[in-house]
């Protein structure tokens, strides 16, 4: 067996690291750039219209009850012969505070829906990015396996030639078909992923995407973390608003165990003589406290507090973790030797060696593999460092994820 680090090794890496430059530096060919695939989902995205319907619905509900909680009623009657008539209008008014305190929970719902569509915003805005991230991961892989399979077909035809000449050996020819039979198998399963991964990103985005429609670089679709920025998480004050608006209903609810009292005017005609005269209507409670309504209230104040609770340990927990898992992260995307000009020179030097005779082809079939697996692992390891940090800036419910996105 022939040295495993050939002669033609050093020769092939030089050549290649002089001629490839960086192999991300053609990531603005992208048709789709992450901020743009980014303002396209947030532009007609369901998940946004349901948290924009949130808001329009609960304006509707401040609005009716910005002045009075009912609606005024009238009333008419006559006798057939048209000698009696009466007509009369009365308006409800509440004089326990319900009126009050319903305005002022609608308004801390509006609120609460408001910062509950901003959050709604910046998680799809983090989903597009971690699918892009996903999708561009998916592509690289793919490249990595096409330069597997084109090696390997390279490499049977270089046996085959070498068995015609009596250099090589009949072994070896069924062993670089096995090979060449895996790379395919390989390239197919990444060809899978990666359409798997387009898919989910096209549904985001509401428009087909290609694989030539993205960036290179993953890393593209991850804005930088400042860690020194810590803005107030917007699902937070959603859940600390729902819980006012809560104690507001509360409130309401054991107000109106009073009922509004209805004041009003009437007209009546009777015989020729016209009868005017103001009207009172009060109904005393008795049997209908508004226990019910009271009860459910009562529980909306204990559900909402205590998902208030759950929450805020969440985003403690979401926002210790994405920042350990950030630095841990970044620290890797600086290891040694994570560049894909390395591979792809090992690459290189592999084949030379083995149509030299330098190296034989089990070796070269092993040696392929692991320098596969390291170029795939190199792809990877981009997407991962990127998930990252869009992890701890949706964690810090950052904005830049919204990538000046109105």
């Amino acid at each position: 067996m022939h040295s495993i680090i050939p002669r033609g090794w050093g020769c092939g890496a030089l050549v290649l690291l002089l001629h490839a430059g960086s192999a991300w530096a053609d990531s603005d060919r992208s048709t789709l750039p992450p901020d743009r695939a980014v303002a396209l989902a947030l532009s007609a995205h369901p998940d946004i219209r349901n948290a924009e319907l949130a808001v329009a619905t609960t304006d509707a509900a401040r609005s009716a009850a910005a002045v009075l909680l009912s609606n005024p009623t009238a009333n008419a009657w006559f006798s057939p012969d048209g000698r009696r008539a009466e007509v009369g209008a009365s308006q409800p008014f509440s004089f326990s505070g319900e009126g009050w305190h319903a305005r002022a929970a609608a308004r801390e719902r509006g609120a609460a829906a408001m910062a509950s569509l901003q959050r709604a915003r910046r998680v799809l805005a983090a989903t597009v990015r971690q699918a892009y991230i996903d999708a561009v991961v998916a592509t690289g892989l793919v490249a990595v396996a096409q330069e597997g399979a084109d090696l390997a077909a390279r490499l049977r035809v270089g046996v085959l030639r070498k068995l015609e000449e009596g250099e090589s050996s009949e072994l070896d020819l069924r062993l670089a078909r096995l090979a060449e039979v895996q790379a395919a198998t390989r390239l197919l399963e990444a060809r899978r992923n990666q359409a798997d991964a387009l898919r989910v990103l096209s549904a985001l985005v509401l428009v087909p995407v290609d694989e030539g429609d993205l960036a290179l670089d993953p890393l593209e679709a991850a804005p930088a973390v400042d860690p020194g920025r810590a803005p107030r998480r917007a699902d937070l004050e959603a859940a600390e608003l729902s819980l006012d608006a809560a104690r507001l209903e509360l409130r309401r609810a054991r107000a109106a165990t009073m009922p509004p009292v209805s004041l009003g005017v009437g007209v009546r005609v009777e015989d020729g003589e016209t009868f005017v005269g103001p009207s009172v209507g009060l109904t005393f409670p008795f049997f209908d406290r508004n226990q019910e309504e009271r009860a459910r209230a009562l529980g909306d104040v204990e559900v909402a507090d205590a998902r208030l609770q759950s929450l805020r340990a969440r985003v403690d927990a979401e926002q210790s973790t994405a920042a350990a898992r950030r630095r841990e992260a970044d620290a890797a995307a600086g290891v040694e030797g994570a560049e894909l000009q390395e591979a792809r020179a090992a690459l290189a030097s592999i084949e030379s060696g083995v149509l030299a005779g330098e190296i034989d082809l089990p070796t070269a079939v092993l040696l392929q593999t692991q320098v596969l697996q390291g170029e795939a692992a190199v792809v990877t390891l981009r997407g991962l460092v990127a998930d990252a940090r869009i992890d701890e800036l949706l964690a810090l419910d950052d904005d830049v994820l919204l990538g000046g996105a109105p």
